[in-house]
């Protein structure tokens, strides 16, 4: 397929966009490549919008939907910009933070078609993957998408073609470097999708099918993050759906690499089906900090009592043996749990729209809500976020046509 280069405009914006909703962004994106963490320590300043650069004049048509922070000089966040040229369609976005301000990056185009990101990982300057899907313009079908910096320019890169009439695409990529990157997501078969980079080619990795409780027949599964801490210890989390005649259900999903191998692991569901209305419950985000020592982090969905309440978030955490659940605070307005990282065993944040805040912070006892700012269109929804490695404090967000930075 013809591609072709744009380099976008100049012009700099700290304006503030509106709230994106959706699954889009909650890849995934949040744990990234193999993951170094600072001392526990933790210190409380402001959350700030850093002002980036609009490759579309109209800000609303600039969607940011992950971010990866290296360092504190090297950090990046993709998304999608509409581009305004004839038959361009929307365009992988990627703009770079070098210690100061952000700046655009050239992005390869596949005529006519829409492309965008969902997730990013970096393992140094020169290597860095971002994955999402493709569609050609109006249709209902989607392909997965990978792209690559190698320190110069982006360039798409092609992945392994399966056919099948669900849509598929990737929304979680860890990059461990030298010719070690993996990705994740959903198939054509409309089954779980795990691709590996091994230096010159991805191939799609065999993944188990989960068990579905007994009476139900299983409907599809899909990956939505992934946490790599080493080559022979990677987590990734999403959910599966089972049918029981009319009523449909969705299950938390975990799966461990151990180097040779992907394996289930039992994860909670809070909700229990109802006879009418089933459940919903699904993970979003994931980060591994020790063996011993991980996070996933979801929502799900009240259709036991039919009344249909507003998502509540979902945090469960890894103790090396099993995965357990975790009181997060409740303030009354539902929400749910898009992305979670870590700066150290006592310092963790999740994010998405949890019971009415933007951010949970974990201490190393228990989650306390932060706040993000707010602009005339309301409060902002990060769909992103990460940890510059090394640091304590330093996290980036993303949330729509915006990123947030704590310092």
């Amino acid at each position: 397929m013809k591609t072709m280069t744009r380099l976008p405009g100049r012009d700099r914006a700290g304006r503030r966009g509106r709230r994106v909703a959706g699954r889009a962004a909650v890849g995934l994106a949040a744990a990234g490549a193999a993951i170094a963490f600072a001392a526990p320590a933790f210190a409380a300043p402001a959350w700030v919008i850093t002002p980036t650069v609009n490759v579309n004049p109209s800000p609303s048509f600039n969607v940011f939907s992950a971010v990866d922070g290296r360092t504190s000089t090297d950090a990046w966040v993709v998304g999608t910009y509409k581009n305004p040229v004839d038959d361009a369609g929307g365009t992988i976005l990627a703009e770079h933070w070098n210690g100061t301000a952000w700046s655009a990056a050239a992005t390869p185009d596949i005529f006519r078609s829409d492309e965008k990101l969902d997730a990013v990982s970096s393992a140094a300057a020169n290597d860095v993957w971002a994955v999402g899907t493709k569609q050609a313009p109006g249709a209902a079908h989607t392909d997965p998408l990978t792209a690559h910096w190698d320190g110069t320019s982006w360039s798409i890169v092609p992945t392994p073609d399966v056919r099948g009439g669900s849509k598929s695409g990737l929304f979680g990529v860890a990059n461990l470097g030298s010719g070690n990157a993996w990705a994740v997501g959903r198939s054509e078969t409309a089954r779980t999708l795990i691709e590996h980079w091994d230096g010159s080619a991805w191939h799609i990795i065999p993944a188990p099918d989960p068990v579905v409780p007994a009476g139900m027949t299983l409907a599809s599964s899909m990956l939505s993050a992934i946490s790599a801490r080493s080559a022979t210890d990677i987590w990734a989390a999403g959910s599966f759906s089972a049918a029981k005649g009319t009523q449909s259900n969705s299950f938390t999903l975990t799966l461990h690499w151990n180097g040779s191998a992907w394996k289930i692991v039992p994860s909670p569901n809070p909700g229990a089906p109802s006879v009418i209305n089933g459940v919903r419950q699904t993970l979003s985000g994931v980060v591994e900090i020790s063996p011993t020592d991980a996070w996933a982090v979801g929502n799900t969905f009240d259709t036991v009592s039919g009344s249909f309440a507003p998502d509540k978030p979902i945090a469960m955490h890894w103790n090396g043996t099993a995965w357990s659940l975790t009181t997060v605070p409740n303030q009354g307005g539902g929400g749910q749990l898009a992305a979670v990282t870590a700066s150290s065993p006592t310092s963790v944040w999740a994010t998405g729209a949890a019971d009415g805040t933007s951010v949970l912070h974990w201490n190393g006892t228990s989650w306390t809500p932060e706040t993000i700012p707010s602009g005339p269109d309301g409060p902002r929804i990060m769909t992103s976020i990460s940890a510059v490695r090394g640091s304590a404090t330093e996290v980036w967000g993303a949330a729509g046509t915006f990123v947030v930075h704590h310092p």
